[in-house]
């Protein structure tokens, strides 16, 4: 046993929680029952302690790994020496709060023989805990802590040292199956047929919304699929990623949970399956902050757990060995108590396209969202930790105060649609007096861009932005420019650094793939459409066989690194598809890609 390359795993969920399958057939990660839970399996951080569960042939030749079409069920083929099967993974979704979750896996044997080997070996809360497995007629009970989770499988187990396995052979059309599940009723293999059709319908049904049809639809539509993934359903709360502490470098210790809901990189997602014609998520997400906003006094926190937690204290991990050695593995983040003011922008700016959609908030959403708008107007001038979670001092981010200005001008519109003309007049005025601060402060006519602090040097990509936000116009010199030195100083060929200056923080980091996308974003928008196209298409070259993103890669290695799937991603994926469709001639933007 090792550690795959994280592009190497397939994601599977029921919008409460997700698991990471290899084409090993080995299941490396699953949180139960929420994503943010402690995880039962988490063999991704520790293939020693970390606990998995291993079905799949012996003598495996080959393996390949693809999602049943446009579904969020995981196909596992393996090549053996003496014959072919199929692993089948998948959750069964649940829109809605459920009293039990389950997790389906089975394995068939498509063509000759194969002996097939199964090893269920939970080390639950991340391993902290020893299980209790006991054999209850035709299934397995788990017991440790508040769990009690019950596997049905007909087959004759094995009960060792907390692990339950057995071994049999399968010819041509011969299958097990196996159901994970809590919850009072017990799902029996004798429904994985029915569990299986339904779960397709459900995604297929999903998908069919997407408006999407040009030239990239298929990475926009499985972008679209892993962004759904990443929402829970109960709350309406969308995460970052699934997982925590996969490194930003191989071995280094910048490893983060990303399995909280940031308001920034969830208003975010929402922008990008709005503009994909999906419109329920944003209700949803908009209705949890009024929830929010009812609990908690204004400002909101920058972040939350799914179900509205405030309190996210950072742990490390010390009994695990992390990643491929990468240490330390943390859960929880830190940067729940940081002050980041650019996080108002992005939710106002989601409730800006919302409102143009024709969708209506709520008069207490509205009132939620105004509250956050004061804080801004109030606030703006503050130094704050910056969209990167800087873990130094404070200080002066030019994309923070790019982000208010969003805030005041989207806020504005909003007053204007809404009738609020007593608010009007003083967002306006301090909409100006941003702009100004930010055209004073933070544009460097020796360097030739808009830098990433108003007392510093540094090239910032997440002013990529600037052009996106309409804040100046996409042919503006200055934008030309911080396009330019952005290019020229953080990219390293396809892929863009966010920044090369000290952070305070140790150990190194890969590209990240959200600035990638965000420079083909803007050299579309300054008319750089050729190169844009270009950079798109190696970047998507980055993905997984199953179109899975990371967050971040390393440009001399093309390793995948952070935290896998990455929402970020993927919403960048989807912006430059629908940007660049929108200026290419009508017969390339429909044309696929090769």
């Amino acid at each position: 046993m090792a550690y795959l390359p994280i592009t190497e795993y397939g994601l599977i969920g029921d919008l409460h929680t997700a698991a990471l399958v290899g084409g090993d057939g080995r299941l490396v990660w699953l949180p139960w029952p929420r994503f943010d839970s402690p995880s039962l399996f988490s063999a991704l951080l520790d293939d020693r302690r970390g606990g998995d569960w291993l079905l799949a042939p012996t003598q495996i030749v080959s393996w390949r790994q693809a999602y049943d079409g446009e579904t969020a069920i995981l196909v596992t083929t393996f090549e053996t020496s003496t014959g072919t099967a199929e692993l089948w993974d998948w959750m069964s979704p649940w829109d809605g709060v459920a009293a039990g979750h389950d997790l389906c896996r089975m394995l068939r044997c498509t063509a000759g023989e194969v002996e097939v080997e199964c090893r269920f070996a939970p080390r639950p809360d991340y391993a902290r805990s020893t299980p209790e497995l006991s054999i209850q007629d035709d299934h397995l009970t788990l017991e440790a802590h508040d769990l009690t989770l019950h596997l049905a499988c007909r087959q004759e187990w094995q009960i060792a040292d907390g692990s339950a396995t057995f071994q049999t052979r399968l010819r041509q059309n011969e299958e097990i199956g196996c159901v994970l599940s809590s919850g009072a009723q017990i799902v029996q293999v004798t429904a994985l047929a029915a569990d299986l059709e339904a779960t397709r319908r459900f995604w297929q049904n999903w998908i069919s919304s997407c408006t999407y049809t040009g030239r990239w639809s298929d990475a926009v539509r499985r972008s679209a699929i892993t962004l759904k993934l990443l929402t829970y359903a109960p709350s309406g709360a969308i995460i970052a990623a699934p997982t925590t502490s996969l490194p930003e470098w191989i071995g280094g210790p910048r490893n983060w949970d990303y399995r909280y809901t940031w308001l920034r990189d969830a208003s975010f997602t929402l922008d990008a399956l709005c503009e994909l014609g999906y419109h329920e998520e944003e209700a949803n997400f908009f209705s949890w902050l009024d929830l929010l906003a009812k609990k908690f006094a204004s400002p909101l926190q920058i972040m939350y757990g799914v179900g509205g937690e405030t309190e996210l204290t950072e742990e490390e991990l010390d009994h695990l060995e992390g990643y491929r050695g990468s240490r330390p593995v943390r859960i929880g983040n830190a940067a729940f108590s940081q002050r980041q003011l650019d996080a108002y922008g992005g939710v106002i700016d989601a409730a800006y396209a919302f409102s143009r959609h024709r969708n209506v908030l709520s008069e207490h959403e509205w009132s939620s969202l105004r509250d956050e708008i004061d804080y801004v107007c109030s606030h703006w001038s503050e130094p704050d930790q910056g969209i990167w979670e800087m873990r130094g001092p404070p200080a002066q981010h030019t994309f923070s105060k790019l982000m208010c200005w969003v805030t005041l001008d989207r806020g504005v519109k909003l007053a204007e649609a809404e009738g609020w003309q007593n608010m009007v007049d003083r967002w306006t005025e301090t909409r100006d007096e941003i702009r100004e601060s930010i055209l004073e402060h933070a544009w460097k006519e020796d360097i030739g861009a808009f830098t990433m602090t108003y007392d510093s040097s540094a090239l910032d990509a997440s002013l990529l932005v600037l052009p996106r936000t309409g804040f100046l116009a996409a042919s503006d010199k200055r934008i030309r420019s911080t396009v330019m030195r952005i290019k020229d100083d953080l990219s390293r060929g396809a892929l863009v650094y966010r920044y090369r200056t000290d952070d305070s923080l140790p150990g190194d980091e890969g590209a990240f793939l959200l600035c990638s996308f965000w420079l083909v974003e803007a050299l579309a928008a300054i008319g750089e459409v050729d190169e844009a196209v270009q950079r798109f298409e190696t970047l998507l070259s980055y993905a997984s066989a199953h179109d899975l993103l990371s967050e971040e890669v390393d440009p001399a290695t093309g390793t995948a690194l952070g935290n896998y799937p990455q929402a970020f991603s993927h919403i960048g994926l989807i912006n430059c598809a629908l940007s660049l469709s929108q200026k290419l001639p009508e017969d390339e933007s429909l044309e696929p890609r090769t």
